[in-house]
């Protein structure tokens, strides 16, 4: 009886806990990375919101005409600079011939970040074109080099690492990272020169390899072109 007077109103004071347990609220989603943009056309231009969620990218205009939709399987590749976003389409630009159509959006409120890059590394068949680069990789090998160009070249450095290679330059949008699986050759003309092959639409409507060449500073190690080419060629060999 002293028991029961004691902690008979503890008990019953846990019986709802009991049986009904913590009170889980669901999980939410995380939110869809989201971009003030301008994209313009060929007369005038437009401004609205560029979303990427976790099943496609989106584009609302304030001109409801002009807005867009595309699941993740309907873009061919995006590239992603820290001001501006563009994205390649399946669809025919009928007053060019039949040219894929392109969608270039101009930033003007939100950040690229990491993990929009990761999201479309992860929902993407192709690899993503990107001067946004990683925050951390072991670099292995480093290449004071000038990037060649049709025009405007620019200069940096080649950091050869363990998952990729980057190329870091204070020019413009002229940064890059490539895994090794988006890299499809290596090629050298001399002890001065590195050409990169990276699985990239090159403008053309049938290219699939597009060549970044490089004037070294220094003589190249043999070592880092061995090493960047077995992380190219060695899984296909092992196959």
């Amino acid at each position: 009886m002293g028991f029961r007077k004691r902690f008979g109103c503890i008990l019953t004071a846990l019986v709802p806990v009991l049986a009904f347990g913590p009170v889980i609220s669901a999980p939410e989603q995380a939110p869809p990375c989201v971009f003030k943009v301008r994209h313009d056309h060929l007369i005038g231009s437009c401004k609205g919101e560029l979303s990427f969620s976790d099943v496609q990218a989106t584009f609302k205009s304030e001109k409801k005409e002009h807005s867009r939709t595309w699941k993740y399987a309907d873009i061919q590749q995006v590239e992603l600079h820290a001001d501006r976003i563009s994205i390649l389409t399946y669809e025919d630009r009928k007053a060019e011939l039949g040219k894929d159509r392109i969608f270039h959006f101009d930033i003007l409120s939100g950040r690229v970040s990491e993990a929009l890059l990761h999201l479309l590394d992860e929902k993407l068949a192709r690899p993503v074109v990107s001067s946004i680069l990683p925050s951390e990789d072991r670099v292995v090998y480093r290449l004071p080099v000038r990037h060649r160009k049709v025009m405007n070249d620019t200069e940096g450095v080649l950091e050869i690492g363990e998952s990729a290679v980057v190329y870091r330059s204070d020019a413009k949008d002229d940064s890059r990272v490539w895994r090794y699986d988006e890299l499809l050759s290596i090629g050298s003309t001399g002890p001065f020169q590195l050409r990169l092959g990276a699985l990239e639409k090159t403008g053309g409507e049938f290219g699939e390899e597009k060549n970044y060449v490089f004037d070294l500073k220094d003589r190249l190690n043999p070592a880092a072109y061995d090493f960047i080419w077995e992380k190219i060629n060695r899984p296909k060999i092992d196959r």
